[in-house]
């Protein structure tokens, strides 16, 4: 079966470099693509984002039907130490108000984050200014809130048991 091997972004061809061949035992009902259909999915766009070690499911390829009806996707240009580290695509994280935002706002922390949450579709390169452009899906209430802060900072937090928002 196919197996992503680094993250894709919706939208993105895939080529040979993103996908790999794991052995797995699985029913025909879970749709995996088999190893010897890569070239059906080599070339073609990923239909959401991927995380390596995702099983590829036929589903994921085609046309991007992203992001989903409610949600948004936003950039955020993040500092080093406004993130943690280890940041990485598929995390989940609450958006605050950065350092500058908080200076400018008043002396008492903001009852709730900019964004609750959100997930990490996207981490660009550090700049030499060490400046990373991060992008996340977010409700599109809140993407405003977040797009148009001049900083933020993001806590990763715990996936949400399943069911549950």
């Amino acid at each position: 079966m196919l197996a992503i091997a680094q993250p894709i972004a919706a939208g993105q061809v895939i080529t040979d470099n993103d996908v790999r061949t794991v052995n797995v035992g699985a029913s025909a009902e879970l749709g995996l693509v088999a190893s010897i259909d890569e070239s059906k999915v080599v070339g073609h766009v990923a239909a959401m984002p991927l995380v390596p070690g995702t099983l590829l499911t036929a589903q994921m390829v085609g046309t991007a039907d992203f992001p989903p009806v409610g949600q948004a996707v936003v950039g955020v240009a993040l500092k080093a130490g406004t993130f943690p580290p280890r940041l990485e695509v598929g995390d989940r994280v609450n958006v605050w108000p950065g350092p500058s935002e908080a200076a400018v706002s008043t002396t008492t922390a903001p009852a709730a984050p900019l964004a609750a949450g959100a997930v990490v579709t996207s981490i660009g390169a550090t700049d030499s200014l060490g400046t990373s452009v991060v992008t996340l899906l977010v409700d599109d209430q809140s993407a405003p809130k977040v797009s148009q802060a001049t900083s933020v900072s993001v806590i990763e937090v715990a996936p949400s048991p399943a069911g549950q928002p």
